[in-house]
């Protein structure tokens, strides 16, 4: 390396400066403090700090040329990829095209949500500044909103996830928009905050359906907002309210919304609190429902106003005596899905008269000897009242485990579906024997068996429902004026912890009905790595119950949160939503 005498490369400075600048160099190798006289210290000492401002002023100044130019290089390396992408034929699309293009982007991906920068919304505008001015003035990308502040993993608030929030919305102005929010009790404040910047677009609610845990406070926000909502169509609200102390009294607030259909509202309360009545809805208007009323009194103070209720599931949670015996009239009703106490169910079933009833769904609490024929012969009632053709009825197994059930099940009429729901830790010995006999449903067709609890290490229940399908499917029985038993579906209850158990088809009981198949019984699934995969699943019997589940999923835009296996399938094999 060429070294250079400090006094060439510093002439103006005096010996002594010059001699102490030596001393002072890092890369000298002088390590003796120099001599100078001490009148001529106080010049060097200015002419040094002269000098250092100079070279700091320099740094400065270079420092400043070097940050610009790097952002010149940025500013470059943004325009050489803009050229690059023109070369791409997707980016040099019309307006139009890519519009359509990104809607479809939009409805692939079932995993974005709104407060995800990967939703596919954010991705597009991203990618280049055309694209970002399209998605931003394309409405329809913004129009479904999912929310899950499980998520988010924050406690408090967040100002930049509402500030996203906010922005997804005003990006669908104007159009209708769909929400489906799970609220995480851990998520309080940010969870009010979310759900106040969303009640300011409820003029534009189309569908919603909100999970608030057991934040009462966010239902009753969402219910007290302002009653006139001229899109929507569908609502689905859930809350757990703890205690009696927790429910608002007072006069029900009214919803206005000429176009709603459809409704779920689900209070579950704790103790002996009745959340009936925190929501008035257009019941006259509704097609569908599922509440849950905490007295059938509850229930059949409203059920008059059903004229065009079509669906309509009630859980009952506690029973209290009804005085009245006025007979409601539902005459659209098809469906009547019921759980709770057997006395609710059965007051329920004495004062309604269904003339359009196919599908009738029970679990009642108690099932076994006296309770079971009254609610079997309440049944009959119902049939009898309404001139009504059931054709599907499900119902716990042990609601069967009485000597009189052959006879109460002749009074059902011509049944040709039956779902059965089983447990290993009931007697079901009776109720077995009963279903061997043909005049058990002799019209009986189509057998739904779900188990409560896997059969895989215990499959003695199972073997001996299976001996019920071989004789019921066995050619034999049609002597006695009894149809042959042509379709078997099986499954078990899956629990939230273990949503992939399924029955084996290694036991010995899913043998004998793949030997059953092999002699013309349709099995209702399909065989995969050893288990057993029902088209129906553990929640569903039906198409008609698959179809409203695909209409709910693809209302929220086929959310991976929503996503079932067998509704999947469903539409897969050519199902339809409408």
């Amino acid at each position: 390396m060429i070294m250079i005498n400090p006094a060439q490369k510093y002439p103006n400075l005096s010996e002594t400066a010059l001699s102490l600048h030596e001393y002072l160099d890092p890369d000298s190798s002088s390590s003796v403090l120099p001599v100078f006289d001490l009148d001529d210290l106080s010049d060097a000492m200015k002419q040094i700090t002269i000098d250092m401002e100079k070279v700091s002023s320099h740094a400065d100044t270079f420092e400043e040329a070097a940050h610009s130019a790097r952002r010149r290089v940025l500013y470059m390396q943004s325009m050489l990829n803009s050229c690059k992408n023109l070369l791409n034929p997707l980016v040099r699309m019309p307006p139009e095209v890519l519009t359509l293009v990104f809607e479809l982007c939009v409805q692939a991906d079932t995993g974005g949500h709104v407060l995800s920068g990967l939703a596919a919304p954010w991705v597009l505008s991203r990618i280049c500044r055309r694209w970002r001015m399209i998605a931003l003035s394309t409405p329809s990308l913004w129009q479904i909103i999912r929310l899950n502040t499980h998520e988010l993993y924050l406690p408090g608030p967040s100002p930049s996830s509402l500030n996203i929030f906010c922005a997804w919305l005003e990006r669908s102005q104007p159009l209708p928009i769909v929400c489906f929010a799970v609220f995480s009790d851990a998520a309080e404040i940010i969870n009010a905050q979310l759900l106040d910047l969303f009640i300011l677009h409820s003029k534009r609610w189309r569908a919603i359906e909100f999970c608030f845990g057991t934040q009462k406070d966010l239902y009753h926000r969402v219910v007290n907002i302002d009653p006139h909502m001229p899109l929507l169509q569908y609502v689905a609200l859930e809350v757990i309210v703890l205690s009696e102390s927790e429910i608002v009294r007072g006069s029900a607030p009214t919803w206005m919304a000429p176009y709603l259909k459809e409704a779920t509202i689900l209070v579950q309360c704790g103790s002996s609190g009745d959340g009936s009545s925190l929501l008035t809805l257009p019941w006259s208007q509704l097609e569908e429902l599922e509440w849950s009323p905490s007295t059938s009194k509850s229930f059949l103070d409203i059920s008059p106003s059903f004229t065009n209720l079509r669906r309509c599931y009630v859980n009952v949670s506690q029973h209290v005596e009804v005085d009245s015996l006025q007979c409601h009239i539902l005459p659209q009703l098809r469906r009547l899905d019921m759980s709770g106490s057997y006395q609710s169910l059965v007051g329920i079933m004495d004062r309604l008269c269904l003339p359009a009833l196919r599908r009738l769904d029970l679990d009642t609490d108690e099932q076994i000897g006296v309770v079971a024929d009254q609610v079997l012969s309440s049944i009959a009632r119902l049939l009898l009242r309404s001139s009504c053709h059931l054709q599907s009825l499900s119902a716990p197994f042990s609601l069967f485990d009485s000597p009189n059930s052959p006879f109460l099940a002749e009074r059902l009429g011509t049944i040709q579906e039956v779902r059965l729901l089983l447990s290993a830790e009931e007697d079901n010995e009776r109720a077995i024997a009963n279903f061997l006999l043909p005049t058990m449903f002799r019209h009986l067709k189509t057998l739904h068996i779900l188990f409560r609890e896997l059969p895989n290490e215990d499959p003695t229940l199972f073997s001996n429902m299976v001996h019920v399908v071989a004789a019921r499917s066995h050619q034999q029985l049609s002597r006695y004026g009894a149809s042959r038993l042509e379709k078997l579906s099986v499954d078990v209850i899956r629990t939230y912890a273990m949503p992939q158990t399924r029955i084996s088809t290694q036991i010995d009981p899913f043998q004998r009905l793949l030997r059953l198949q092999r002699d013309g019984l349709v099995l209702l699934g399909r065989v995969a790595d050893g288990k057993w995969f029902s088209f129906y699943g553990d929640s569903h019997w039906s198409d008609e119950d698959l179809r409203m589940s695909a209409r709910r999923w693809a209302r929220f835009g086929y959310s991976d949160w929503l996503h079932r296996r067998e509704v999947d399938d469903y539409l897969k094999r050519g199902g339809t939503i409408s």
